[in-house]
């Protein structure tokens, strides 16, 4: 018995979900209504979405794909193929000279068996950019001429991607999910400051009964800038940010004397320069942590905090640096150190600050919230209280002894400083003090230890190995920039590193100076890191700061530092500026040689120029050539090449200081450093293509060749023929070979990029001309060539994507994960490569263009709660590696595996089912010119069939009641408006379309929300932020113009313009209020920043108390089950004046998310507001994108 399959979606929606044109390459044009547009895309939409619909044939038919007449409930021409086993299908169509015209289907479940997949007669080439920008998946596709066509295509399993472990960063599980435990430290900074709190201290939540841990961080943008350790290193608790937005905790101290201000456990401090252009001055960020009986209520945001600290000075006190405050260049990965605060320490209810700036310490009185004493003292630093309550202060190189005495009416007494230590210090950065009195001192200098001396000053040991930080191979005894230091009850020293090559957390036996542990991580921002694909035990990382290679044990699941491949302070290359230059993270081998690149370490396309480094066996990478642009990403002349013998060696006639040349270094006399006479340069080839500084992207392939995507209109090969002495390779750069002419900027924040592959296909990120740019592409040296749809190419472009809604659709496609690579044995699928998307998920592809895989959801569609535990084979391909995972890579590695760093903490995961890839027999269908015109007759009548449903009505009718009572509304009068469809699978196979709707009606003097979806927890909140309630989870969002003298026109809000935002917190309801232009009535604007912009509302207010909301659970037509939201708000809440006859500007939608963070936005109207990583773009309101709301008299309905 053959198996039958058939997937059918409801025409008006696929064509709601797609308008496009068809444009016609046979016969003469017709003149068809927009109606009709809309039909003809309906249809093509079916094209894909009906394709896995199958059809019974005989057991014997030809193999061969034949072409079907149309038939009613599907595009009009068949491809029949076979399927041993289930599994998810490929199929693609080409001229006969392996030209693409279609990608019909992309990994599309099929049942075993006899299949047909069916076509419109279109291509795919065509693209519609305001229709992407607006959210909407269109295609504008034209009918292929008649001829012959071959068809391609592939099966594969279904996928896993099972998790190892990760190689930097001990969080247990490293990732976010709803426990306070979650994550490890900061990802944008490395560890500042530690405290040890004894035991019976803290809520048993935050600590053990041996005591707890803190570790501070400057900076952070996820995992904890303040986290709650207990004393084997297991975090026990975490808070995002301290005392305000981004910081953390660059000080801790806590107040140990006999008249300690009650409730109060510990201290936190930091610094942070006001986030406008042209600040000169810092707030002190001081926070008190309280005790849990003395824990005060929990602020609106719960990523500051659950009410257990408090400010100290309210406001926060102003430092008023000097202007001329410059910040080192050197120190530029780490903004803490030229923070303005430098050390903390209080006793008996008073807290003392160093403010290194301004060469002060600063006196808070703690019971009166007051500062009360500004003392001189040069260049402070480090400081702590011994147990007589003498104040200790590192000065420049000394210590010095400050008695202090804060009487009972507030008043203080502050000593002349004395001299305890006044040599044996280089550059000390913080000090404690044992029990003993005895005093330990972090040092940097040419020492980077904690010296240890007596009461009296004399020096007594020094902790860890001596030596300045350096590339080389690790030494775990040494440490790196020891800043923060703390005693624990068992006598141990925990030191926080203050160094991101490695970030760590070192502990060491006080007396004897022995190592004992060490936390390594987290990695930053985005990830990042490549397996080492020849040796599988060797994992590469780098950031801003340096390269670290890590030893792997795969038997237990861990990794440790062997070697600092690099570090930034060190470079002297002159190649680093805006996106160039540093992080050699990415391994490649010429024979037995291996090096590193930074070409793949970019964060959404390639760099402008890549190095490649020659990694010895003193495990240092030593630069050994570079290529690309002689200008950085901002269009700046790398500091290389601004001497005059560098421009001595230019090409005449060109303009180094304002465009851009091409150049290739190869360090010939092996010193590591660029000599004029080791660089060529060349002007770029044909006509430069829009701003010089996109001269550039530069790939690294597998034999060293430099890949450049832009060398003017032209990209090229410089190849490497050869390694000269001490592994230098050696280019050719009289035989640059041109991939390709007429290549094209890319239209976002990702693409550009050019990898070039085995059998001479080159791949390109963003398509040379005439192709357009929304996409990806191969070109083989033969003739053929393939394209891709990438509708939304870019991490900005992916802000106005709307979720995927048929397999293999690419959102936000932004930069490659290395190289391409073998797929596993025994697969026939030959060479895989992969590109990023910004929305968590991961794109494969085979060389010549067939689309393999999805790996990962759609943060969107990731609604799931995170695993709660790091399991070693946790299959993680139904997760989402989440927005803005910048930095995964993939190699096949030597034990046949296939392995990604992927996710925001870069774990290491094995895929699984790559080796059961098969290629499909290849087909070849004959069309005729008739054939396509019954194709266009049987599309033109779909149209006149649907057309009048494919229009969508931007106008809702809300009817006017003059009962109060809604209990039988909505009702089958009630007109509703679509907000979205989306495709649900149902059982393995299945799938069907879920609608969610909407509907609005005034009963009485409250206006009613009606909102039937599939999804029983939308409304689902953490609410730890409600003035952002919009961004942590799910709600319903009303958008109202109640002003109807307003512009229907204006793209920015005015008064009267509204958001009501409805969620459920903890079973609680809670609604906000935003009203960007409004009186504010003596409240401070709310503002909504993020590193590009700033918007501000007059108010927000919470309104909770005055909605009602009503959850019913009820069966759909279709039999499936649905639940109704129903919500009620007061007209004088809203300043609605609802008269019938009146017509507003409004919108309706709803948030989904996972409980903590909105993930989704989906809206009637604007479909364009899909954006969910951006701050100021979710809360800003764009009227000119709304429908309208027509009042009308219920009575006259």
């Amino acid at each position: 018995m053959k198996q039958r399959r058939r997937t059918r979606h409801g025409e008006q929606a696929a064509a709601r979900r797609r308008i496009a044109r068809w444009s016609l390459a046979v016969c003469a044009a017709i003149a068809l209504s927009y109606a009709v547009w809309v039909a003809l895309d309906m249809m093509r939409s079916s094209a894909v979405v009906q394709a896995a619909s199958a059809v019974s044939v005989a057991s014997d038919a030809d193999p061969k794909a034949v072409a079907t007449a149309a038939t009613s409930d599907h595009p009009p021409i068949g491809i029949h193929f076979s399927l041993a086993q289930p599994g998810y299908v490929t199929l693609v169509i080409e001229t006969t000279d392996g030209r693409r015209v279609r990608n019909l289907i992309s990994e599309t479940p099929f049942p075993a068996g006899d299949n047909t997949a069916w076509w419109d007669g279109l291509d795919d080439l065509g693209r519609d950019p305001d229709a992407a920008a607006h959210g909407q998946y269109r295609i504008p596709g034209r009918l292929v001429a008649p001829g012959t066509y071959r068809v391609r295509g592939l099966v594969r399993p279904a996928l896993k991607a099972l998790y190892e472990f990760n190689p930097y960063d001990p969080g247990r599980p490293p990732w976010k999910t709803a426990q306070r435990d979650s994550e490890w430290l900061a990802n944008h900074a490395a560890p500042s400051a530690v405290l040890f709190v004894p035991g019976g201290t803290v809520g048993s939540a935050h600590t053990g009964s041996d005591g707890a841990m803190l570790v501070g961080s400057y900076v952070t943008e996820g995992g904890s800038g303040l986290a709650w350790l207990d004393m084997r290193g297991k975090k026990r608790w975490g808070q995002t940010w301290m005392g305000g937005v981004w910081t953390g905790a660059t000080q801790l101290a806590r107040d140990t004397g006999a008249h300690a201000t009650p409730g109060v456990y510990a201290y936190a401090a930091t610094s942070w320069r006001g986030d406008q252009p042209g600040d000169h001055y810092s707030e002190l960020r001081l926070n008190a942590l309280m005790t849990a009986g003395a824990q005060l209520k929990a602020p609106a945001d719960a990523r500051l905090g659950t009410g257990e600290d408090t400010p100290v000075i309210t406001p926060a006190y102003r430092i008023d640096e000097p202007p001329d405050t410059v910040k080192p260049s050197a120190d530029d990965p780490y903004p803490e150190r030229y923070a303005a605060v430098s050390g903390l320490a209080a006793h008996d209810g008073l807290v003392v600050v160093s403010l290194r700036a301004l060469n002060q310490l600063l006196f808070v009185d703690v019971g009166r919230h007051r500062v009360v004493q500004r003392v001189p003292l040069a260049n402070p630093r480090g400081l702590a209280f011994d147990a007589q309550g003498h104040l200790l202060a590192l000065s420049g190189t000394r210590v010095v002894r400050l008695d202090t005495n804060l009487d009972g009416s507030g008043q203080l007494h502050v000593s002349s400083p004395q001299t305890v230590v006044a040599t044996a210090l280089e550059d000390p950065q913080a000090l404690c003090i044992d029990s003993g009195g005895a005093i330990y001192v972090s040092d940097w200098g040419k020492s980077h230890q904690v010296k240890v001396f007596d009461a009296a000053g004399k020096p007594l040991r020094a902790i860890g190995h001596a030596g300045v930080p350096a590339a080389g191979l690790y030494d775990p005894q040494h440490m790196n920039h020891p800043a923060g230091i703390s005693l624990d009850g068992s006598g141990h020293l925990w030191v926080a590193e203050n160094d991101k090559t490695p970030k760590r957390v070192s502990v060491w036996d006080a007396a004897s100076g022995r190592l004992l542990n060490a936390f390594y991580g987290p990695p930053r921002y985005g990830g990042g890191g490549t397996l080492d694909a020849r040796d599988r035990t060797r994992f590469y990382y780098a950031d801003e700061a340096g390269g670290i290679e890590f030893k792997l044990d795969w038997t237990h699941g861990a990794g440790v530092p062997s070697a600092i491949t690099y570090r930034a302070d060190g470079d002297d290359l002159g190649l680093s500026g805006s996106d160039t230059g540093g992080m050699p993270d990415y391994p490649l081998y010429r024979g037995s040689e291996r090096y590193l690149t930074n070409a793949h370490s970019g964060q959404v396309t390639g760099r402008p120029s890549a190095i490649v480094w020659h990694l010895g066996t003193d495990g240092v990478a030593h630069p050994v050539a570079a290529a690309g642009s002689t200008f950085d990403s901002a269009g700046k002349p790398l500091p290389a090449f601004n001497t005059d013998a560098m421009r001595a060696r230019m090409p005449t006639g060109s303009d180094p200081q304002h465009r851009a040349l091409l150049f290739l270094w190869r360090d010939a006399n092996g010193d590591g450093r660029m000599t004029p006479d080791e660089v060529t340069f060349w002007q770029p080839q044909g006509e430069a293509r829009g701003n010089a500084a996109m001269l550039g992207n530069v790939t690294v392939l597998d034999d060293l060749s430099f890949a450049i995507a832009y060398a003017g209109s032209s990209a090229v090969v410089v190849p490497a023929t050869s390694l000269g002495v001490r592994g230098v390779p050696v280019y050719d750069t009289a035989h640059v070979k041109t991939l390709a002419t007429n290549v094209q900027a890319p239209v976002s924040t990702g693409g550009g990029q050019v990898l070039v592959a085995r059998d001479g296909w080159t791949l390109f990120t963003t398509p040379p001309a005439p192709f357009a740019p929304q996409g990806v592409r191969g070109m083989n040296a033969g003739g053929a060539a393939w394209s891709y749809p990438s509708l939304w190419p870019g991490l900005h472009a992916s802000h106005a994507a709307p979720v995927p809604a048929r397999p293999g659709e690419l959102i936000g496609t932004t930069r490659v994960l290395g190289n391409p690579f073998d797929a596993p044995a025994p697969s026939d699928a030959g060479q895989l490569w992969a590109i990023n998307g910004n929305e968590g998920s991961v794109y494969l592809f085979t060389t010549d263009g067939l689309f393999v895989a999805t790996l990962f959801k759609d943060t969107r569609l990731d609604t799931a709660p995170p695993p709660t535990e790091a399991t070693r084979g946790l299959d993680l391909a139904t997760t989402s590696l989440g927005p803005e995972c910048f930095h995964p890579t993939i190699v096949r590695a030597d034990d046949g595996n296939v392995y990604m760093q992927a996710g925001s903490t870069a774990p290491l995961l094995r895929i699984v089912g790559l080796e059961g890839v098969r290629r499909l027999p290849d087909q070849q269908i004959t069309l005729s010119a008739q054939q396509l015109v019954d194709a266009q007759r049987e599309a033109r009548e779909s149209a006149a069939r649907v057309a009048s449903a494919s229009v969508g009505n931007t106008v809702l009718d809300v009817t006017i009641h003059t009962e109060a009572s809604a209990q039988n509304w909505p009702d089958s009068a009630t007109q509703w408006a679509n907000i979205d469809t989306r495709t649900v699978q149902v059982g393995d196979w299945g799938h069907q379309d879920s609608e969610t709707k909407a509907a609005l009606a005034i009963f009485g003097d409250r206006l009613h929300i009606a909102v039937t979806t599939d999804t029983p927890a939308l409304l689902d909140n953490s609410g730890e932020a409600l003035q952002n309630l919009f961004a942590t989870g799910g709600g319903i969002d009303l958008m109202l113009g109640a002003n109807a003298d307003a512009d229907p026109n204006r793209s920015n809000a005015v008064q009267g313009d509204e958001r009501l935002v409805i969620s459920r917190v903890h079973d609680m309801t809670k609604a906000m209020l935003y009203r960007p232009v409004a009186d504010p009535d003596g409240l401070a604007p709310v503002t909504y920043g993020s590193p590009l912009r700033t918007i501000h509302f007059d108010r927000v207010d919470e309104v909770s108390g005055k909605v009602d909301v009503s959850i019913v659970r009820q069966q759909n037509a279709s039999g499936q089950q649905d639940v109704l939201y129903k919500v009620s708000v007061p007209l004088s809440v809203l300043g609605l004046n609802a008269a019938a006859g009146r017509t507003l500007s409004g919108d309706i939608g709803v948030l989904r998310g996972n409980g903590f963070q909105t993930l989704q936005r989906a809206y009637w109207s604007n479909k364009a507001g899909g954006l969910v990583s951006d701050l100021p773009g979710e809360a800003e309101l764009t009227p000119n994108l709304w429908g309208k709301f027509r009042f009308v008299d219920a009575a006259s309905q």
